[in-house]
C-alpha cells in the first residue's frame, strides 16, 4: 500500500539548539537530512531554565528545515509539561496530543526518541509498545547516531531487545522524580502546613481536614471511603480534637462541630467537600507547580456516591511535628 504521509514527532530538546549553540546539527535536522519525511511536528515545552528557550529553539529548527527543504509540512506544538521528569504527567499529555492526530493506514508516524528528557524516553516507548498510540496505526520509533561520534543515521528501535534499558530508564527517572519530591511539614502547635520552603495558608478548619489525611499516610493508612451523603462520625470526632489542640483560643469557631457531636449530627459530605476544595486551591496556587499538587493535595478517586480520599505523597515526605 502506497504511503500519502510519512511524519516524523519528536520533542524539542537541548541538543537540538545545533548551531544556535555549537558547530553541528541537533538529533532532529540530523533525523531529517537521513531520511525522507513528508512532515514533522515539533513538540516543544516551556523550561524554567533561562539557559534555553525551546520555542525559540522550535523556531530555528522550522527555518533550517524550511532553508533546507528537509519537508513539506512543518508543524510546532506546544505541550503543557511542567514537571519533564514525571513520566505520568508526559504521558497523559502525550497521549492526549497523539489522541488528535488523524490515524489512518496510508499515514505512517514515527517518533525520534533521542530529543528530550529520559522521561519523555520512556513514554515513547510506553505509548508504543502499550497500543495506547493507536489500535490501527503502528507508531515506530527511531533513534539518532549522533554526527559528532561519525555517521549519523536513523537506527530503528527493536522493543524486545530495549526492554533492560527501559527499566532502568523508568527506574532512573522514579529516583530522580523521588529526590526533587520536598517534604511537607504539618505543625501541630502552631496550626501551620509548609511544603518544602513554600507556606501553605490554611484556614483552621482546613489545615485540620489536611492533617486527617497527614496522620493516615503516616500511620499508613492510605485513602478513606467516604460514601452516602454524610461523612464518617469518626472523621467529625478527629477534626473537632484536631481543631483544639491546634487552636486552643478558638473555641467560638468550634461550637458548631460540637453541638453536631452532642447532638449525633452527622457532618455533610457537601460541607465536607467544600473544605477539601478550598484546601486544595490553595495549595495549587502556592505551590504553582502540577507534579507537586498532584502529591500533596487532598486527591479523590472513584464515583461521586463512593469516593476514596487521601494524600498521595510517600509516607517519607510527610512529616508531624508536635
Amino acid at each position: 500500500m502506497k504511503l500519502n504521509k510519512n511524519i516524523l514527532l519528536s520533542f524539542v530538546g537541548t541538543n537540538d539548539a545545533g548551531k544556535l549553540k555549537g558547530p553541528n546539527d541537533g538529533a532532529i535536522l540530523s533525523a531529517l537530512s537521513n531520511q525522507q519525511f513528508d512532515e514533522v511536528i515539533l513538540l516543544w515545552n516551556k523550561s524554567s531554565s533561562k539557559d534555553v528557550n525551546y520555542q525559540t529553539v522550535s523556531e530555528y529548527i522550522r527555518s533550517e528545515i524550511k532553508k533546507r527543504r528537509l519537508t513539506k509540512k512543518t508543524e510546532i506544538k506546544e505541550l503543557p509539561i511542567k514537571d519533564v521528569t514525571d513520566h505520568n504527567q508526559i504521558y497523559l499529555t502525550l497521549k492526549q496530543f497523539t489522541d488528535s492526530l488523524t490515524k489512518t493506514e496510508k499515514i505512517r508516524y514515527t517518533a525520534a526518541i533521542s530529543s528530550g528528557t529520559p522521561a519523555m524516553q520512556v513514554c515513547w516507548i510506553l505509548l508504543s509498545e502499550s497500543g495506547d498510540f493507536s489500535e490501527t496505526n503502528k507508531l515506530n520509533l527511531i533513534k539518532i547516531r549522533d554526527p559528532k561520534f561519525g555517521k549519523s543515521e536513523n537506527i530503528p528501535i527493536l522493543i524486545d531487545t530495549s526492554l533492560p534499558k527501559i527499566i532502568r530508564l523508568k527506574e532512573e527517572v522514579d529516583n530522580i522524580r523521588k529526590d526533587l519530591i520536598p517534604v511537607a511539614v504539618i505543625d501541630i502547635s502552631k496550626g501551620q502546613l509548609k511544603i518544602g520552603n513554600v507556606p501553605i495558608n490554611l484556614a483552621p478548619m482546613e489545615f485540620s481536614y489536611y492533617r486527617y489525611f497527614a496522620e493516615r499516610v503516616a500511620d499508613d493508612l492510605g485513602s478513606e471511603k467516604f460514601s452516602g451523603i454524610f461523612a464518617p462520625v469518626n472523621f467529625l470526632e478527629k477534626i473537632y480534637y484536631y481543631h483544639e489542640e491546634s487552636y486552643p483560643d478558638l473555641e467560638s469557631m468550634r461550637d458548631p462541630l460540637r453541638k453536631m457531636l452532642k447532638n449525633g449530627v452527622d457532618l455533610l459530605l457537601t460541607t465536607f467537600r467544600g473544605n477539601v476544595t478550598k484546601a486544595n486551591k490553595k495549595i495549587r496556587a502556592e505551590l504553582d507547580n502540577e507534579t507537586l499538587s498532584n502529591e500533596f493535595e487532598i486527591s479523590n478517586e472513584g464515583n461521586r456516591g463512593a469516593k476514596f480520599y487521601g494524600i498521595r505523597a510517600l509516607k517519607e515526605k510527610i512529616r508531624i511535628s508536635r
